[in-house]
C-alpha cells in the first residue's frame, strides 16, 4: 500500500493593527475565550500552543466580542478610603455597563462576568474578606482555571483593581475601541479614584467547540475533492480529527478556527 502524504498547512495573511498571539487550542472551551491571551501557568493544561501555520481548511468568522483591560485606582492617603473609593467606582461601573450594553469581566483566558452579586468573590481583597487576597489565591490554585479572582492590590500608596470591559463586536475594531473608550470616560471619578484603560483590544470567541461539526464537514469536502484527482483505485486516510479546536486571529476582527488535521492518499 503506497501512501501519498498531503501537506495540509498553508499561510494566511495577517493584519497588524492590534497584536496577534500564537494559535491556541483547547479540548474543552465552553465559555467565552480570549483569542489573543496565553496561559502563563507551568501546570499541565489541555490548552497548548498550536502550529504557527494552521491548516488551509477551517472556519473563518468574525469574533464575538472585543475586550480591553481597565484599572480603577485610588491614591488617597488612608487605606480604608482608597478601598472605599475603588469599590464605589467599581459598583458604579458595573451598573453603567449593565445599563449601556457592556460587560465587566475577569480572567486572562476564559472570561467571567463581574456583577453586583459576585464582585466580592472576584475581588476578595477589595471586599475586605479575611485571609483572602489574590496573591494567596494564585499560590494555592496554580492549576485552577483562569477565571480565578482577578487582581486587586494596595502597595501602601495606591489601590488598584484590574478587570476588562467587553463589548459585542458588530462592526470595525475602531468602532469597538471608540465604544469602550466612551464607556470608560462615562464613569465619573469617586474622590481620588479614577478609571484608566490599559493595553490594546483583544478578541473573544464563545464556545469554540460548537464549530467542530462544521470544520469536520469542510475537511471532509476538501479531502474528498483532493482524492477525486487520483481515481477509484485510491483511498484516503484522514488523521488528527480527535484533537481540540484551535484558533488564531487572522485580521482585526476575524478568527480562524480549525483542527490540526492531516490526510494522505493511498493505493
Amino acid at each position: 500500500m503506497k501512501a501519498i502524504p498531503f501537506a495540509a498547512f498553508g499561510g494566511l495573511a495577517l493584519f497588524a493593527t492590534i497584536p496577534f498571539a500564537p494559535a491556541l487550542f483547547a479540548q474543552d472551551g465552553a465559555g467565552e475565550i480570549v483569542v489573543t491571551a496565553q496561559r502563563l501557568s507551568n501546570s499541565v493544561s489541555p490548552i497548548q500552543l498550536a502550529s504557527p501555520n494552521p491548516p488551509v481548511i477551517g472556519l473563518k468568522r468574525m469574533a464575538d466580542s472585543a475586550v480591553r483591560t481597565i484599572e480603577i485606582v485610588s491614591d488617597s492617603r488612608e487605606a480604608g478610603m482608597r478601598r472605599r473609593e475603588v469599590q464605589a467606582m467599581l459598583l458604579d461601573a458595573i451598573d453603567r455597563a449593565k445599563r449601556d450594553g457592556f460587560n465587566l469581566v475577569t480572567g486572562q483566558f476564559e472570561l467571567v462576568e463581574v456583577t453586583r452579586a459576585n464582585w466580592q468573590d472576584q475581588f476578595p481583597g477589595l471586599a475586605g474578606k479575611p485571609n483572602a487576597t489574590e496573591d494567596d489565591e494564585d499560590e494555592d490554585d496554580e492549576d485552577e482555571d483562569d477565571a480565578a479572582p482577578a487582581a486587586f492590590e494596595d502597595d501602601g500608596s495606591t489601590a488598584t483593581v484590574r478587570l476588562k470591559v467587553k463589548t459585542k463586536l458588530d462592526g470595525s475594531i475602531g468602532s469597538a475601541q471608540q465604544k469602550i473608550g466612551a464607556f470608560v470616560k462615562s464613569v465619573p471619578a469617586n474622590g481620588r479614584a479614577q478609571i484608566q484603560p490599559r493595553g490594546g483590544l483583544a478578541l473573544t470567541i464563545i464556545n469554540p467547540e460548537q464549530y467542530r461539526d462544521e470544520i469536520y464537514r469542510r475537511i471532509a469536502a476538501g479531502a474528498k475533492h483532493a482524492n477525486s484527482f487520483y481515481g477509484p483505485d485510491y483511498g484516503l486516510d484522514v488523521t488528527g480529527l480527535d484533537q481540540g479546536i484551535a484558533w488564531k486571529q487572522v485580521s482585526n476582527t476575524e478568527v480562524f478556527l480549525y483542527i490540526p488535521y492531516g490526510f494522505s492518499i493511498r493505493k
